[in-house]
């Protein structure tokens, strides 16, 4: 081995190292946003929002191209809407259960030497977004643009009802259930298709590919017509990807605790500026990592190509 295979491995370990400290942060984060959210949302069982917030309309919205409301459903803060928010809840904590069991194995992460090289995971994914987001965020600075944020409402509708409603309204129904149509054209059990919304489909494919990049086009004009401006778009559909890819390996309670976690880093304080630049960096080197990975891929397979379609192979 010459010095710069070695130079190279020590970069490569440092970088994984960097990585699994970036994804034990994220862990840490869950589980913190995790029982702040259910703090907020406890609170709200004894007493009201907020004066401005007397009661909710929350309506499910569908989004492709032209307005069109489906499924109105009035939320009382006093009956119906705890309901919804307990349900709420129970799937954020089930998200969260799936997560350590079967997605994040602490034990398997410590034990990787190299994770940059290895399947790309929730938290790989996770990262990579908010690089991408972060750069995105730092190309409208120099340009001098100032996008407009619309005032938030109370943190539990942000972190916890929006992440449930938004991903059934755009992942479910825009990814999932054509997934189970195409599952069922193809003869395979509804019963399994209807497994996958939790399990996930694992693979990514060329259909789940023009789904996901409809749901994010989709989510994102949502984002737009409803109090954000063109600005947002961009943004929200980087984020639709994300959530989308992490939907379709993963399941719904998965995309349900990508945006949980995602929704959470504007209620607790100090996050974004604790978080946002090891987060920004590791998401950086998995992104250039996983680039370099799809490009030795593609090398690969070209010359496999040129191996078989060689006169010399035979002989």
């Amino acid at each position: 081995m010459n010095s710069k295979d070695t130079i190279l491995k020590k970069i490569v370990m440092f970088a994984s190292v960097l990585g699994k400290i970036a994804i034990l942060l994220l862990i840490a984060h869950i589980i913190i946003a995790c029982a702040l959210g259910a703090m907020y949302a406890f609170d709200i069982f004894y007493k009201e929002i907020s004066t401005e917030y007397p009661f909710f309309i929350l309506i499910i919205k569908f989004e492709a191209g032209v307005k069109a409301d489906i499924l109105p459903v009035l939320f009382f803060i006093n009956n119906e809407f705890k309901i919804f928010i307990a349900f709420s809840l129970i799937l954020i904590f089930l998200a969260a259960v799936k997560f350590f069991l079967v997605e994040e194995s602490l034990v398997e992460l410590v034990k990787k030497k190299d994770i940059l090289t290895g399947k790309y995971g929730f938290s790989q994914i996770f990262l990579i977004i908010f690089a991408l987001e972060t750069i995105y965020a730092m190309i409208l600075m120099i340009l001098g643009i100032t996008p407009y944020v619309p005032p938030l409402p109370h943190p539990v509708i942000v972190m916890i009802v929006a992440p449930v409603e938004e991903e059934i309204a755009a992942r479910l129904v825009w990814i999932g259930i054509p997934l189970i149509i195409v599952d069922l054209v193809k003869r395979r059990s509804l019963k399994k298709g209807l497994r996958k919304i939790v399990t996930g489909w694992g693979e990514i494919n060329k259909i789940s590919i023009a789904l996901i990049l409809i749901s994010a086009a989709i989510f994102a004009q949502v984002h737009v017509k409803y109090g954000w401006d063109i600005w947002k778009f961009p943004a929200a559909f980087i984020a639709g990807i994300g959530l989308g890819i992490v939907f379709v390996k993963y399941g719904l309670l998965s995309s349900i605790l990508f945006h949980f976690a995602w929704n959470s880093l504007t209620y607790i304080p100090l996050a974004n500026i604790v978080l946002g630049l090891p987060f920004f960096v590791v998401g950086l080197v998995f992104l250039v990592a996983l680039a370099f990975k799809i490009y030795a891929s593609g090398k690969s397979k070209e010359n496999d190509k040129k191996f078989v379609s060689s006169p010399d192979w035979s002989d």
